[in-house]
């Protein structure tokens, strides 16, 4: 009877949580596209769903935040391989300066101070990535950016690095995003 009891009981206190994973949307990369001009792409795309309240709350004690980002350009044949002409990756990480109150973001292009949360979600969830290509794009020809983002565990404490281990919430990865790339 105990363990019927046990059972039930943490049925009951695991059942909320199940609902709340099954409600929340999954991270996703949208809006991918960009334009080449010479040997470089620029790239630039959306991540959606990705910042929840647990999350923020983090960010809010001072906790830092990096996504790693990885990001390639194709060349695209019809019936045969697409060719890789360039690939990218990079982090980006923010994190609150509790003395100052301001948020620090760091990203490839330099680091920029932000006063407000809802600068900061808006600058993490839209990237631009200007990606280096192997080679010269020729005008008419198909190419496609793809993009994934996965969470930097690294960058964690070592307290929130076991919790998240065990939390899927936490689990901030990607699928591969895709959309066009055009060349002039």
């Amino acid at each position: 009877m105990r363990v019927l009891a046990a059972i039930f009981t943490l049925y009951l206190i695991m059942s909320p949580t199940a609902y709340v994973l099954a409600d929340s949307p999954k991270p996703t990369v949208t809006n991918v596209g960009g334009t080449v001009k010479g040997k470089e792409a620029r790239i630039h795309f959306r991540l959606e769903n990705a910042f929840f309240a647990e999350m923020t709350e983090a960010l809010e004690s001072g906790i830092e935040i990096s996504f790693r980002i990885e990001v390639e350009v194709e060349r695209i044949h019809r019936n045969w391989f697409n060719v890789t002409i360039g690939d990218f990756q990079y982090t980006q990480s923010i994190r609150y300066d509790v003395l100052a109150r301001v948020y620090r973001l760091r990203h490839p292009d330099g680091d920029e101070i932000l006063p407000d949360l809802q600068q900061v979600l808006d600058r993490m969830t839209f990237f631009h990535a200007t990606v280096p290509l192997s080679m010269e794009v020729r005008p008419g020809k198909i190419y496609r950016a793809s993009v994934r983002v996965r969470l930097d565990r690294t960058g964690l404490s070592e307290p929130l690095r076991s919790i998240v281990f065990f939390s899927s919430m936490w689990d901030v990865e990607t699928n591969w995003g895709r959309g066009p790339v055009i060349a002039p």
